[in-house]
């Protein structure tokens, strides 16, 4: 057999680094977004003085999802950027904190899309990654 022709990708970790990033982005704006329409509901809520059963699971529930999403998302980033561990548990841990979780989604995102165009790809919310046609400049 003729190996001859086999040849390996050099920029794998790179590459596998910033899939990881753009699932995370895309984890990140969910998160995110769940998170500001439970605190809209609740602050509407609040304002109107009454008890509304539904609109306080509703906002239990985006809760529970911009949690467990943003703590997964959080992690994946951190570990993405290939940031120390002890990094990655305070970034986790302050992406569970009810208000600070907004900043750190916001900077997580930030970083994680300057990995994957450094990677040379192009980030888009629905679909896969795609390779750029121009390496990027810099």
């Amino acid at each position: 057999m003729d190996f001859g022709n086999v040849s390996f990708n050099k920029n794998h970790k790179i590459e596998s680094a910033a899939k990881d990033a753009a699932a995370a982005i895309k984890l990140l704006l969910l998160a995110f977004s769940a998170g500001l329409v439970a605190v809209c509901i609740a602050l509407f809520v609040g304002q109107t003085q009454t008890a509304n059963g539904i609109a306080m699971i509703v906002v239990i529930g985006l809760s529970l999802i911009s949690f467990a999403v943003g703590g997964y998302a959080a992690y994946l980033a951190a570990s993405a950027l290939n940031w120390a561990s002890y990094i990655t548990l305070a970034v986790v841990i302050c992406a569970l904190i009810p208000y600070l979780k907004f900043l750190v989604f916001i900077v997580l995102t930030v970083f994680s899309i300057n990995l994957v165009r450094d990677a040379g790809f192009i980030f888009s919310l629905f679909g896969p990654l795609r390779k750029r046609s121009t390496p990027p400049a810099g």
